[in-house]
């Protein structure tokens, strides 16, 4: 990720104003900003590298969702920078991704903190339901790749939004192969067929 997070020049405007004019809270913003990202913009490439976004990008989230650029910019640069820095974390400390049974929770809130796109709640209760499926079936994945289950499930049965994560992109949070994630999947019973049933 050689040119990721470069510093790009964008427009600034008044942010306060933006605020007290809109009456949006900053968080409110970043949630929006970072649920679009998800849901339409790959930000990991075909290496499975996190990548910049480029100009056009934040000018077309900016557009979108009529957030000024200079904010889009600040949400979705920091969060790809807290990105990397957890997938270093993982990288020296491999031990986190074989302890106890309670670190899934903690990683769990570490993941909403960065990125808050899921119902935390509801995927606390998925982690309980996965582990259940996991045990009738002997067969115990890494724990991020059983993150990325439970996210992916969490926002799957979220009737409330009118589209899904990106696949690349949820695996890129949870710094889980395509290979783990579409093994556990089809393990479990997520089968492509099972997905069409329950988004239709």
């Amino acid at each position: 990720m050689t040119e990721t997070l470069k510093k790009q020049e964008l427009i600034v405007g008044d942010i306060n104003d933006y605020y007290k004019r809109f009456y949006k809270a900053q968080y409110q913003v970043r949630l929006n900003v970072l649920n679009y990202l998800f849901r339409n913009i790959t930000f990991l490439t075909n290496r499975e590298k996190i990548r910049a976004i480029t100009i056009p990008e934040y000018q077309s989230i900016s557009k979108t969702l009529e957030v000024p650029q200079i904010l889009v910019h600040k949400f979705i640069s920091r969060f790809l920078v807290e990105l990397i820095n957890f997938k270093r974390l993982l990288n020296h400390h491999p031990e986190i991704l074989h302890s106890h049974s309670y670190t899934i929770y903690i990683l769990l809130r570490k993941l909403h903190r960065m990125a808050p796109i899921f119902n935390f709640k509801r995927a606390k209760e998925n982690v309980k339901r996965l582990h259940q499926k996991l045990a009738t079936l002997y067969f115990w994945p890494q724990v991020m790749t059983q993150l990325a289950i439970v996210i992916f499930v969490t926002d799957l049965l979220d009737k409330s939004k009118p589209s899904k994560f990106i696949q690349s992109n949820l695996r890129a949070l949870c710094c889980c192969s395509a290979y783990a994630f579409h093994r556990t999947r089809n393990k479990i019973g997520l089968t492509s067929n099972y997905i069409k049933k329950e988004v239709s």
